[in-house]
């Protein structure tokens, strides 16, 4: 059986190690909870520096134009920037909602609307809150203003929106 207490199948009635011994993770070396040491891929990899993606039926579409600024400490951000969305847990924490990578080119988001009073996602009418990540430096930054050209700041399922900057230290 596996003699190691690490393994996620430890036998500890095992007195010889038959090479079984079983690592759980994420074994994609794209995703951003890659593990080198897994042998058997868990389904959790997930390809957002903010975590992993909700998985909800109802979404709302945030446009974002190729000419929407966006700007940390008055420089604008680099090309391949993250954008996220984030939603209040029940908690009183920011969960990840929402995001994707910006490569100056129009494109969205899909904002998870939560399920049947389950706390998977934004709730009617929840304000979105909004960070970005940066790859040169590794950082999270909250976004204090955003200016949105049509829609609304909160969640509505099936919702759409635009925005046109996306700005901290205001």
């Amino acid at each position: 059986g596996c003699t190691d207490s690490e393994a996620d199948n430890f036998d500890e009635s095992a007195n010889v190690d038959d090479g079984s011994c079983e690592y759980l993770g994420c074994m994609n070396p794209e995703a951003w909870n890659y593990d080198s040491e897994a042998n058997v891929d868990d389904g959790s990899c997930y390809f957002s520096p903010f975590g992993p993606d909700p998985d909800t039926d109802c979404n709302a579409t945030i446009l974002v134009p190729a000419e929407t600024t966006i700007t940390v400490d008055g420089e604008l951000v680099a090309i391949g920037t993250w954008l996220g969305v984030f939603y209040t847990d029940t908690n009183g924490d920011l969960a990840y909602g929402g995001g994707v990578q910006w490569f100056g080119e129009v494109t969205s988001i899909a904002a998870w609307g939560a399920e049947g009073g389950d706390d998977n996602g934004f709730q009617s009418g929840e304000v979105f809150t909004w960070a970005i990540y940066d790859l040169n430096t590794n950082e999270t930054t909250p976004i204090d203003f955003v200016e949105y050209s049509f829609g609304s700041d909160s969640y509505s399922c099936n919702g759409l929106s635009g925005i046109t900057a996306l700005e901290d230290n205001i």
